[in-house]
């Protein structure tokens, strides 16, 4: 009987966050273990902010900045890394239509994958990050650039706006 009551002990000291050292504790445990915890800053994309755009697959950057333009997203488009606050990254993949759906289905659209990722130039920080799949795209890249431009939109119109 002694053992299991010493058992029991100690698998309620194991269980207990308090007693764990604070490399093992749970994450929920450590937020609740300190009342001066800070929230995590909000990752920003600030209206107005100069946005570098990189070179990408298939000249893909060139329809990012055309979306920006016609999505009218509010960013500062500079063509000198060194200039800019953030810097757009990403691939992009275009799969043109077989044969056999341009003859049997008459369709010769074509499927757009990209990914981006919005990088803050001094802190490193990864502020936006985006993937759009476009399949059958009658307009091709330009769907898949004024896709990611409506999503950057969202995410500087609204902060917490995951993308």
């Amino acid at each position: 009987m002694a053992f299991r009551t010493l058992l029991a002990a100690a698998v309620v000291l194991m269980s207990s966050p308090a007693l764990l050292p604070a490399q093992t504790q749970p994450a929920a445990a450590k937020a609740e273990a300190g009342d001066a915890m800070l929230a995590a800053p909000q990752q920003l994309l600030p209206a107005g902010a100069r946005i570098y755009v990189a070179p990408m697959s298939n000249g893909f950057e060139t329809y990012v900045v055309a979306g920006f333009q016609k999505k009218q997203v509010p960013l500062v488009v500079v063509a000198i890394r060194e200039k800019a606050d953030f810097e757009l990254t990403g691939v992009s993949e275009s799969d043109k239509a077989g044969w056999a759906k341009i003859l049997f289905l008459a369709n010769d659209s074509t499927n757009e994958t990209a990914s981006v990722k919005i990088v803050n130039l001094r802190s490193g920080e990864v502020v936006f990050a985006y993937s759009v799949n476009k399949g059958s795209s009658a307009r091709g890249k330009q769907s898949a650039g004024e896709a990611v431009a409506k999503h950057v939109k969202k995410k500087i119109e609204n902060p917490s706006y995951g993308g």
